[in-house]
């Protein structure tokens, strides 16, 4: 490789991938420039750039952003071996985007205020019972997963009954904190019993000391499941260095950093071969059978009703 280096653009803050990238780097001897983006900046910065791209790689937190971009022209397709052999909603039609793993959505529960799991929810309607009046949180519609929490809840149970639940919700003090992190803080420093995030949150919260629990929501026989999104990556049209990049997302697949994910963040493997531990694995996880199209298209109605519910907080915060 003449330029043995690899240009990332990242819009993913937090679980940290700098292990996986220095890894990379000591294995390959290929030096790897991360540039940190916020996630809702990504699209528009590649797409400025397109004619000359300055990254080789794009991450980010959500399908839906990346398939809501699949018609620019911005990401060159590749058949990662493992994406091939894996679920379909887990890559591109096209294999313009692939997940690295697999991110459902949960209840992270605050252990001080409901330190007994028999009193944990068990469904998302739950959670507009009286019990648990003035206890519950979730992020506003620029964390991105509540708004294809709420979509995949509309494809599956329809219009008037997921947005009398949303109602419900907030008629029994649900609180909305701006983004994902002002959450998981919100739920130890406001005292609140039970917050809706995405799984990973409830391993990185308690590896650093909270008081923490996750209880896994609607996952019984006839059970409306749980989304699973996925951070995902996908290859820039003319990048500089594709060669890098398509062994940087077999590096990324593969069982070994699976397997690390797993163990670091409490990421869920997408490679069938990685040891899980104590992660729930894909198998186990009654998901929401819905595309990330699908996700796309219901968004635009969704943050709509959201925001004239007041989940629009303004810009970053």
């Amino acid at each position: 490789m003449a330029d043995p280096s690899l240009h990332v653009y990242l819009a993913r803050d937090q679980p940290d991938l700098g292990p996986v990238f220095r890894l990379f780097e000591g294995l390959t001897g290929v030096v790897v420039t991360v540039g940190k983006i916020f996630h809702l900046d990504t699209i528009p910065r590649v797409l400025a750039e397109r004619a000359d791209p300055l990254a080789d790689l794009l991450i980010m937190y959500t399908q839906v952003a990346f398939e809501a971009a699949g018609h620019l022209g911005l990401f060159d397709p590749y058949v990662a071996p493992i994406a091939r052999d894996g679920e379909p909603w887990l890559h591109a039609s096209d294999y313009s985007w692939l997940s690295f793993n697999a991110w459902p959505r949960i209840a992270l529960i605050n252990r001080q205020v409901l330190p007994d799991p028999a009193d944990w929810p068990s469904g998302v309607e739950v959670l507009a019972e009286p019990r648990f009046r003035d206890l519950t949180a979730i992020a506003g519609i620029f964390a991105e997963a509540p708004v294809a929490q709420v979509s995949a809840m509309r494809a599956v149970k329809g219009d008037d009954w997921t947005f009398a639940l949303v109602d419900r919700w907030l008629a029994n003090g649900m609180r909305v904190y701006w983004s994902n992190l002002a959450l998981r803080e919100g739920l130890i420093r406001d005292r609140k019993a039970v917050a809706l995030a995405n799984s990973s949150n409830a391993h990185v919260f308690l590896m650093a000391g909270q008081p923490v629990g996750e209880a896994w929501l609607d996952q019984g026989s006839g059970s409306l499941g749980t989304l699973v999104e996925g951070h995902s990556i996908a290859i820039l049209r003319g990048a500089k260095h594709p060669e890098a990049a398509r062994d940087f997302i077999d590096f990324l697949l593969s069982s070994d950093i699976q397997t690390l994910l797993a163990r670091l963040h409490g990421e869920t493997p997408v490679n069938p071969a990685a040891v899980h531990g104590v992660v729930r694995p894909l198998v186990a996880i009654r998901r929401i059978g819905v595309t990330a199209s699908k996700l796309l298209a219901l968004r635009p109605s969704t943050e709509a009703e959201l925001t004239r519910r007041g989940f629009n907080l303004g810009e970053r915060g």
